[in-house]
């Protein structure tokens, strides 16, 4: 998620990783071939769905019932290291196994969907082995999460855009092809950063006076604090430098809802949006033939928030086979579903929307709506 940097294929299943002080008991594993671990019958999941822009923990059982829900910082290792990412798990789990009332001892099964890579990412299990969470860490991917969130079906396609943005296939649960996701410097097209550049750039060729005016210039001046009236073209654009150089990437991914407000009425926004669209329409198409049915699941933070993005993709997209997209908020939803079939328990339809309706009673707010 988009938060959503370098996704690989190249690892179909979930890494484990075993906190430094723990030594699992040896017995044989129960039915359903579940981690020896685990016991189905008394399982506590510790479940976490670590996004690039914050980490959410849920503490729940084997049937998707959610019991205690923490929200904390960015879970991205490749974004802000994996010490702050231990830091983030650790705050968020804390705060769910509170809500719980269960102790940290008492979870027998933790996963983690994580952004930024596939693979486990050395000491970020550090922050749960801190908290007295004696459970492996089972490390999978956050753009499989996004896709499972959306549906019980184990084949489809999933494209996010948040910071980032990256397309993948799935098949048989796990991520089989990626396009895009290659980080603000390769790629990332349609993503918020790439967005917000481009806001960034059209701004600035206003003010130098060779680029076609835009009202997003306004905005964003306003936004660092300066005056809008361009009245000192050579003030304005050394503080435009200065502040976007301070904010950096992938922060300056914040200007990209200035495009979004103004596309209406800017032929400027406008084609920034569009050239969002169709750069995302791509990502999606490279990845081959759409999957009969062809299940799309979109998510990160500019594609559920953008309604306009969204019809303009499902535009594009329905011309090669993709019909339907379906919008999801996070990974968290399918972060349990994977935590639950890891641990052997099959997910049908029924379960899927039990896992979601439990989580969306649970959460601190209701995810914000698609607009």
């Amino acid at each position: 998620m988009a938060d959503r940097q370098g996704a690989q294929a190249d690892q179909p299943s979930p890494a484990r990783t075993t906190s430094p002080e723990h030594h699992p008991p040896e017995h044989h594993p129960p039915e359903h071939h579940a981690p020896k671990h685990a016991r189905p019958d008394t399982a506590l999941f510790l479940t976490i769905d670590a996004g690039g822009t914050s980490t959410r923990a849920v503490v729940h059982d084997s049937d998707g019932r959610s019991f205690g829900y923490g929200v904390a910082g960015s879970g991205n290792p490749t974004a802000v290291g994996a010490n702050a990412v231990a830091d983030a798990m650790h705050s968020a789990a804390a705060t769910a196994l509170t809500q719980s009332g269960r102790a940290a001892q008492d979870v027998t099964f933790a996963l983690a969907a994580m952004a930024g890579s596939r693979t486990a990412a050395p000491g970020v299990e550090d922050g749960l082995a801190r908290l007295g969470v004696t459970a492996e860490l089972t490390i999978a991917g956050d753009l499989e999460a996004i896709f499972a969130s959306g549906t019980h079906q184990l084949d489809g396609a999933a494209l996010v855009s948040g910071t980032g943005a990256a397309a993948v296939a799935v098949r048989d649960g796990a991520v089989a092809r990626t396009v895009d996701g290659r980080g603000w410097l390769l790629g990332d097209i349609g993503s918020g950063f790439w967005i917000a550049r481009r806001v960034l750039r059209a701004v600035a060729a206003h003010v130098d006076g060779f680029g076609a005016p835009t009202s997003m210039t306004t905005a964003v001046l306003a936004d660092i604090g300066q005056p809008t009236d361009l009245t000192d073209r050579e003030a304005t654009a050394q503080a435009l430098v200065t502040a976007t150089y301070r904010i950096g990437a992938p922060g300056i991914a914040r200007f990209a809802p200035i495009a979004f407000s103004h596309s209406e009425t800017d032929e400027v926004a406008r084609s920034i949006v569009d050239d969002a669209a169709s750069g995302l329409a791509r990502s999606v198409i490279a990845l081959g033939a759409p999957p009969a049915p062809a299940a799309l699941v979109v998510g990160g933070s500019v594609l559920f928030h953008q309604q306009a993005l969204r019809s303009r993709l499902s535009a594009l997209l329905t011309e090669q086979g993709w019909t339907g997209l379906t919008p999801v908020a996070d990974g968290m939803t399918g972060a349990v579903t994977m935590s639950m079939r890891a641990a052997g328990h099959t997910v049908d339809a029924a379960r899927h929307r039990r896992i979601a309706a439990s989580l969306a009673a649970i959460r601190p707010e209701s995810p914000p709506r698609a607009r």
